[in-house]
């Protein structure tokens, strides 16, 4: 059976802003998120916003304390050219949680755009990472996952308007393979694709999904996986997902993932290098996770593998 193929296809307009990206999440206060303003990244992801059920039933928004002091430094980093994002989920958020939200995404979508407008934010990045909710067969009371990621893009698009704002998305690579429940990410693309800016697959923390580089990740060999970049993009079906749009992330230091890790050298010889030479400026980019300047790996990420990814080494 030919594997979405046609229905997967975005049309132009969707939104794509200038690529290669280099992205970066920002998760960790121990080094400043002033002190972004002076690399390479093109985009910044603050993380997590989760969310709450007030005591009157109202949906709220719980933001990282951690953050409270680098508010005025947005300004600044837009003023060095960077875009900035909010990232709701993440993984502390779980299906129960999500079950509280369900059939209330405008509502949800609602404060989610508010607080992106206030906080003079570029968009917001959705990180859905509560896996049993997409799940073929759910036990009652698990939402359906899918049904909740293309109401809650939709009823943000809606709110955020493409070209002045972005919305992103950060599945896990299972998410995107139809032997995995069907792949409900696919689902997701084909139902709201238009909505996606591009979508950064996070080819770590999922043993089996990220490694070898060349066929789990890059996907330009031989026996390239399905849930690779090439394979998403040059599928013998026609491609799932355009170039432009997919971003690969990798975790910047070991400590920051329990698999998936790559030294900087290798990420820029193995992945950046190979994805360039065979898509140019149509390479999405990459994405790293997690920002700080503690270690030679952070700090290699803050200067030369940026300068690879951008063109400039």
């Amino acid at each position: 059976m030919r594997l979405l193929a046609s229905m997967l296809l975005v049309s132009a307009s969707a939104q794509a802003d200038a690529t290669p990206r280099y992205v970066m999440y920002y998760h960790s206060d121990a080094t400043p998120l002033s002190a972004m303003a002076d690399t390479p990244y093109t985009h910044i992801i603050l993380s997590f916003l989760r969310p709450t059920i007030e005591p009157d039933g109202s949906i709220g928004l719980i933001s990282p304390p951690k953050l409270e002091p680098f508010w005025s430094d947005v300004p600044d980093l837009v003023s060095a050219g960077k875009k900035v994002l909010i990232s709701f989920g993440g993984g502390l958020v779980t299906s129960a949680d999500y079950a509280a939200l369900a059939g209330r995404e405008a509502e949800l979508a609602e404060r989610l755009a508010a607080f992106v407008v206030h906080k003079q934010l570029q968009g917001i990045d959705i990180d859905y990472e509560a896996s049993d909710t997409f799940h073929l067969k759910r036990p009652s009371g698990v939402i359906d996952g899918r049904a909740f990621v293309i109401a809650l893009t939709r009823e943000l698009r809606a709110r955020l308007p493409a070209g002045k704002y972005l919305i992103t998305h950060a599945p896990q690579p299972p998410y995107l393979d139809p032997g995995w429940h069907g792949g409900p990410y696919l689902d997701v693309l084909r139902a709201v694709g238009d909505a996606i800016d591009w979508i950064s697959v996070q080819y770590y923390d999922n043993p089996g999904f990220d490694k070898p580089v060349a066929t789990h990740v890059v996907g330009l060999a031989e026996g390239a996986s399905r849930t690779s970049y090439g394979a998403l993009v040059e599928h013998p079906d026609g491609p799932l997902w355009p170039s432009n749009r997919l971003v690969v992330g990798k975790p910047v230091y070991h400590a920051d993932a329990t698999s998936g890790y790559l030294a900087p050298t290798v990420v820029i010889d193995e992945i950046v290098r190979p994805l360039r030479a065979r898509y140019g400026q149509s390479f999405g980019g990459l994405m790293g996770w997690q920002f700080s300047n503690l270690t030679a790996d952070h700090r290699a990420w803050n200067s030369v593998v940026g300068g690879a990814v951008l063109g400039e080494d």
